[in-house]
């Protein structure tokens, strides 16, 4: 789903095993990515990883910011720091970065995994703003993320990532303990997705179609952040969708991208009329089995993601809002509230020409 970029030359070249760092309390106005890095083929075959990797280490951090990665998953990394044999975790503080923990090899793709890594992170680098970013490939509603490599391509599924965010933190609807969850990979922009947070973060960005090559540009969201750390996860996802599409249109590969902030707060209300919009499509269908086949043309019609076809197989994600468009004169009582909630959600977004 993703192929390489330009890899850096840099390679972490000032990363020293240094004293650890530990917090007593998160400072205000401060911020901390924590970085779920699962290299999987991405990184043994391509690279990516390590590009990306680069990209984090490349600004100097302001006092205040905070990015902590944790690597895994890839048979092979294609730098000399980082050692495939196992779970290991950086830290990148203001011009320095170093490796703080080897632990022993375990699975990317088990909640356990997951949750002892957010833990570490909010234990010993708290900050008042706090985002988790998962990195690798992605397969929306079914599949999950983060597939490891090592561990026959298993994946965390929506089920296990919110396993892990809850043995982690208390969530709350009230209160979300993360300020935005971010998906560097395909399709996990979906419905389920952003229900699944809902009490965990305040935001969420994630792409609904395919992630080309070169994935987020971490360097320019990271010096976005860094002029102004009183920003929040709104405007942070802001700076993320704008690098992003600046870097895939600098090499010519912006056509099919998508990505957008989804104020995980609404979510509630749009479920809610989305049930609404279900139970006026069983009301008709039961009246004429014939509605079927005519809300399958309509979501025929509707923008889809991640390939429909036999060579490509079948994802079945379509556009919320494109499906409801297209079926608007079947279900002219609900779908407007659809809408209208789905524009209270998506705060911002980007996308391609096609």
């Amino acid at each position: 789903m993703r192929k390489t970029r330009i890899l850096y030359c840099l390679l972490f070249s000032f990363c020293l095993f240094l004293p650890v760092f530990r917090a007593d309390a998160a400072a205000p106005g401060s911020w901390s990515l924590y970085v779920y890095l699962c290299g999987s083929n991405l990184e043994s075959q391509y690279g990516a990883a390590t590009a990306d990797l680069n990209e984090i280490a490349s600004p100097d951090l302001p006092e205040g910011l905070t990015v902590v990665v944790q690597t895994g998953g890839s048979e092979t990394w294609q730098n000399e720091l980082v050692n495939p044999e196992f779970l290991e975790r950086y830290v990148f503080q203001g011009g320095e970065g170093w490796c703080e923990e080897q632990l022993p090899l375990a699975s990317m793709a088990d909640a356990d995994t997951f949750a002892d890594f957010l833990r570490f992170c909010h234990g010993n680098y708290p900050a008042e703003h706090e985002a988790v970013i998962l990195w690798d490939h992605g397969g929306g509603t079914v599949s999950g993320v983060a597939a490891d490599e090592l561990y026959n391509y298993d994946t965390l599924t929506l089920a296990e990532l919110y396993e892990g965010f809850g043995n982690a933190f208390s969530l709350s609807d009230d209160n979300p303990p993360l300020e935005l969850v971010g998906f560097d990979a395909c399709l996990m922009a979906t419905v389920d997705t952003a229900n699944m947070l809902s009490d965990v973060a305040h935001y969420m960005v994630a792409s609904e179609e395919s992630e080309p090559g070169c994935g987020w540009d971490y360097t320019g969201l990271l010096e976005g952040l860094s002029e102004d750390l009183s920003m929040d996860g709104a405007a942070l996802g802001r700076v993320i969708c704008d690098t992003y599409q600046e870097g895939c249109r600098a090499i010519d590969d912006d056509n099919y991208i998508t990505l957008s902030v989804t104020d995980l707060q609404q979510i509630a209300p749009l479920l809610s009329a989305y049930n609404d919009l279900g139970s006026e499509a069983l009301l008709y269908a039961c009246q004429d089995s014939s509605f079927f086949s005519s809300f399958g043309r309509g979501a025929e019609r509707a923008e889809n993601y991640g390939g429909n076809t036999p060579s490509s197989g079948y994802t079945n994600m379509v556009d919320l809002g494109d499906l409801v468009s297209q079926n608007r004169d079947l279900l002219p009582e609900s779908s407007d509230a659809v809408l209208s909630a789905l524009d209270d959600c998506i705060v911002y977004r980007i996308n391609g020409p096609y």
